[in-house]
Formats: structure tokens, sequence, C-alpha cells
């Protein structure tokens, strides 16, 4: 009974062709590095080699100049159209020699057909044109505003061209409120078709 007992504990070990791999722990999940700063930030726009980066808007200084310079026009088509209305001389104008403001804003060439005095053409266009040369206008990426600037500054100095011919050649006389707002129209124009050429016409299509 003694033998039998001890034989459990004198069992041949397994040899070692038969012994099972111990088995390894699994790998752990190692945790993902967190993308840096750079990766988390979306990648710039390289522009292409020779294409120069054009700038989204105009510079502030642009801007601010020509929002003075529609406010100016702005205050000045104001006070003639009152003067328009009052028959009243305008401050600093001799009414001597060619220089006649009271001559130019009564003749027949102050009214369009007729009926409009051309003193409210001047105040409707100017309170538009303070609005389109405000910042948000220059700074907008709609195309439609900045052709619609363009477009308007364009026609107002047609008019003006048409305002110095009635002026020297069928009034015989000259305004000098009339001529700053002229000078003034002038300026506007060449900061648009400037701001057009360097700037762009706002945002450019999509390529489909």
């Amino acid at each position: 009974m003694a033998s039998s007992k001890a034989r459990p504990r004198n069992r041949p070990s397994r040899s070692a062709g038969n012994r099972s791999p111990a088995r390894t722990p699994a790998p752990k999940p190692q945790a993902q590095p967190q993308a840096s700063r750079a990766q988390r930030q979306p990648a710039e726009v390289v522009p292409e080699p020779g294409r120069p980066v054009r700038p989204a808007a105009p510079p502030p200084w642009l801007q601010v100049i020509t929002l003075v310079l529609a406010l100016g026009g702005l205050g000045v088509s104001i006070y003639e159209t009152w003067a328009h209305y009052n028959g009243s001389r305008l401050f600093a104008c001799t009414g001597n020699g060619a220089e006649n403001c009271t001559a130019v804003i009564t003749s027949p060439q102050s009214m369009v057909f007729g009926v409009i005095p051309v003193a409210i053409l001047g105040l409707a266009f100017y309170v538009f044109v303070v609005a389109i040369m405000s910042p948000w206008a220059w700074r907008t990426q709609r195309r439609e505003v900045h052709l619609l600037r363009l477009a308007s500054m364009t026609v107002g100095m047609g008019f003006v061209m048409y305002l110095i011919y009635a002026e020297l050649y069928q009034i015989g006389s000259w305004c000098l409120y009339c001529t700053v707002v002229h000078i003034i129209t002038f300026l506007l124009f060449c900061f648009t078709v400037v701001s057009a050429a360097l700037w762009g016409i706002g945002a450019p299509k999509k390529a489909p």
C-alpha cells in the first residue's frame, strides 16, 4: 500500500517535447501619441511657384481714405441740394466772372430731363457711395459688391465729364462746390480701378 501511494509522487515528468509552451501575456495596446500642435492645425495652402499671394481685401488705409472722401462728397452734395431749393448763394462763391455757383445750380442744365435736379442725383449717388466705400463693403468676398462699386464709379465719372462740359461750354460758368465733388469722384474712381487691378474683384470662382 505504501508503494502504491508513493507512485503518484514519483510519476515521470513530461518530456521537454511534450511540454506546452508557457502562455505569454498579450501585449497591452499602446496609447497613441497625441497629435502635435502642428499636425492638428490645418495645412496651409502652398501657393504655386511664381504666383504671388493676393490679399483678400485692400489695406485698411485705402478703406479709410475712400470712406472719408465719400463722406466729404456726401456733405457737399447735401449743401448743394439745400442751396438749390432755398435759392441761397453758396458760401465762398463770389458770383463774379467765370466762377458763379448760383448760375450753375439754377441753370437749365442743372435739371435732368427738366424734372430731376442734378443736386438730388448727386445726393442720392453719394448716399450709395458711402455705403459701397465702407470697410464692410471692401472686406466682403461677394463679387457682386465689388462689381457694383466699379460700375457705379464708372457711371459717376462719366456723368462728371458731362457736367464739366455743360459748365464750360453751355453755362459758361463753373461752380467751386461742383468742382470739389468732381475731384472727389475722380479720386474715388482711381482708387476703385487700382483696387480692382491689384486685389481683384471679390473672391475668385472655384474650379468645378
